[in-house]
C-alpha cells in the first residue's frame, strides 16, 4: 500500500490501461449496442454452428489492395467470419490474398470466384483496378462458394445456409405438385428452378390424384415440402386439397404459386381461376382474391414486333422491394417481379406475416372491369389507390409453415426481367423449409440509422445560442462562486 501511495498517479492511470489492454486482446470482449443487435450473430446462426460436429473451413479470398471505397467492408467481412471463429470449434477462417501465388488464381478460376474490375475517378481521370473478393465454405470434398461479397446485409444468413448444406447428412424431398408436362410445347418454364433445386433436394413431379388414401401417410413422411402450382388448367379435387392440409398440419413446409384469375395470353381475356386452391389457404387466413393487381411501379414489356422494339412499363406486370425487413427469405433480393397476379386478404392474426406488398399506388381490377390491353387500362379512382399484399407467411402450431403469393406466373422465366429476384426467393424458401426451421430468424445485418428530426427556426436559434452560452454561462458562475469565497 505503501508503494501505491508513493507512485505517481500518472503511472497508475497508465499501468491500468496496459494491463486492460492487455487482458481484452487476450479475453475479446465485443458488446453491442446496435438496434436489433446488427453486429451479432444470430442465435439461429448461433445453434448451427455450435451443433455442428464437423471441420468447416471458410477461406476469405481478398486482394490487399482493394479499392479504398471497398476497404471497409473487408473490414466488416473480417468481423463476421471472426464471430463464426469465436462461436464455433470447428469453424476454421482464413483470409487469403490470391494475387501472392498464381496457383490460388488457378484454383479460383475452378471454384468460379472471378476477378473483378472497378473504376473510380482519382485526381481528376478514371482508374480501374481488379481485384478478389470471395468466399469458399470446404467440408471433405464439398464446396459451397460466394464468388462474389457484394451484399453484406444478407451475408450471415449466406454463410449460415452455406454451412448447413455443407454439413447436412441428407437429402430432403421436395414435391413439385400442378405440373403439367403436356402443357409445354417448347420448353420448361421452370426448368432453371428445378435444376438449381435438385443441387441440394431430391425434386419430384408429383400427381397427388396417384396417392391413395392408405399412402397418405408416407407421402407426408417422405416429403419435408411442397411447391404447389397453378397451371390454368387444373382443379384440384377436395380429397386433394385434404391432403394437403393434413401434410402441412403436420408440421411440414408448404408454397403456394397460384393466382385468383385464368388468362388467355392470345385473347387478352380474364376468367375466375378454377385451382380451388382457396379452399387450402382461405382456411388458415389467406384469401386469394379473383382480381388483378396494377401499379405505376412496373416491368417494362416489349410491346414490338419482330421488325421493331416499343417498351412501356405495363401495370399488370409489378415490380415490388417492399419486403419483410425481419424475414431472412429476401436474403440477396433487391426486387422481384408478380405477372398478373392477384392480391390477398389475410386474417389479422400472429400466425400470419404479410412479407411482400405493392407500391402505395396500386388498384385493382375485377370481375366486369378486366381490361388488359395496355392502350385501354382505365385510370383509377384516387379513392382506390392503395397497397396490397403480394405474399404472405402462415405459421401453425405443429412447426409447418405456408408461404402464398398470389401469381402463377411468378416462377416463370419468360416472364423474369434482368436482376428479378423470383427464384432467389423461392431458393430461400426451401432453404428455410428444407432446414426444418433450422435456419428460421437468420436476420439481414442492418444499421439504423437516427437522424435528428427536423426543427423550427426558432428551435434552431434556440439549441445555436444556448451552445454558444451555455459553457461561459457556467464557468462565470463558478468564477463568481470562488470569488465570493475568496472574500
Amino acid at each position: 500500500m505503501n508503494y501505491l501511495r508513493k507512485t505517481p498517479p500518472t503511472i497508475l492511470i497508465l499501468s491500468f490501461f496496459a494491463i486492460t489492454f492487455i487482458l481484452f486482446s487476450l479475453f475479446p470482449v465485443r458488446l453491442d449496442f446496435s438496434k436489433g443487435k446488427a453486429y451479432t450473430l444470430s442465435q439461429a446462426t448461433k445453434n448451427v454452428i455450435q451443433k455442428n460436429n464437423k471441420n468447416v473451413d471458410i477461406n476469405l479470398y481478398v486482394s490487399s489492395d482493394l479499392p479504398t471505397r471497398i476497404i471497409p467492408l473487408r473490414t466488416d467481412v473480417i468481423e463476421l467470419l471472426q464471430e463464426y471463429r469465436r462461436g464455433g470449434k470447428n469453424i476454421k477462417v482464413n483470409t487469403i490474398d490470391p494475387k501472392k501465388d498464381a496457383k490460388i488464381i488457378e484454383k479460383l478460376k475452378e471454384l468460379g470466384i472471378p476477378e473483378l474490375q472497378f473504376s473510380q475517378l482519382e485526381q481528376n481521370k478514371y482508374q480501374t483496378s481488379s481485384f478478389y473478393f470471395g468466399i469458399a465454405l470446404s467440408y471433405s470434398d464439398k464446396n459451397e462458394i460466394i464468388p462474389q461479397v457484394n451484399d453484406y446485409q444478407n451475408l450471415e444468413y449466406n454463410i449460415t445456409s452455406a454451412i448447413y448444406r455443407l454439413t447436412r447428412t441428407d437429402m430432403p424431398k421436395i414435391a413439385i405438385v400442378g405440373e403439367n408436362q403436356n402443357a409445354y410445347s417448347q420448353q420448361d418454364p421452370i426448368s432453371s428452378l428445378k435444376k438449381v433445386l435438385s443441387q441440394q433436394y431430391t425434386v419430384s413431379s408429383l400427381d397427388l390424384s396417384t396417392i391413395k388414401s392408405e399412402d397418405a401417410q408416407k407421402f407426408i413422411t417422405d416429403y419435408s415440402a411442397v411447391l404447389l402450382l397453378d397451371n390454368g388448367s387444373n382443379k384440384y379435387s377436395s380429397e386433394q386439397v385434404e391432403l394437403l392440409k393434413k401434410f402441412f398440419e403436420s408440421g411440414k413446409n408448404v408454397l403456394v404459386l397460384a393466382g385468383g384469375t385464368k388468362i388467355d395470353e392470345q385473347s387478352l381475356g380474364v376468367t375466375q381461376a378454377e385451382n380451388n386452391l382457396n379452399e387450402l389457404t382461405a382456411s388458415y387466413g389467406a384469401q386469394i382474391n379473383h382480381d388483378l393487381v396494377l401499379s405505376t411501379s412496373a416491368e417494362y414489356v416489349n410491346f414490338g414486333n419482330a421488325n421493331s422494339q416499343f417498351l412501356a412499363p405495363y401495370p399488370f406486370w409489378i415490380r415490388s422491394n417492399l419486403f419483410e425487413s425481419k424475414s431472412g427469405l429476401f436474403a440477396n433480393i433487391q426486387f422481384m417481379t408478380f405477372p398478373w397476379t392477384s392480391s390477398l386478404s389475410i386474417k389479422r392474426d400472429s400466425s400470419i406475416t404479410p412479407l411482400i406488398v405493392s407500391s402505395d399506388k396500386s388498384w385493382v381490377q375485377k370481375d366486369g372491369s378486366f381490361s388488359l390491353n395496355p392502350n385501354t387500362i382505365p385510370q383509377p379512382n384516387i379513392k382506390d389507390v392503395k397497397q396490397f399484399v403480394l405474399g404472405a407467411l402462415i405459421k401453425n402450431k405443429k412447426g409447418g409453415e405456408m408461404v402464398v403469393i398470389p401469381s402463377s406466373r411468378f416462377p416463370y422465366e419468360q416472364y423474369m426481367s434482368r436482376g428479378s429476384g423470383n427464384l432467389d426467393f423461392i431458393l430461400n424458401v426451401m432453404d428455410t423449409f428444407g432446414s426444418n426451421g433450422v435456419l428460421n430468424g437468420i436476420r439481414s445485418r442492418v444499421v439504423s440509422f437516427y437522424p435528428l428530426q427536423d426543427l423550427s427556426d426558432s428551435q434552431k436559434d434556440m439549441y445555436k445560442y444556448s451552445a454558444i452560452l451555455l459553457f461561459p454561462i457556467i464557468w462565470g458562475i463558478y468564477g463568481a462562486i470562488r470569488l465570493m469565497k475568496r472574500k
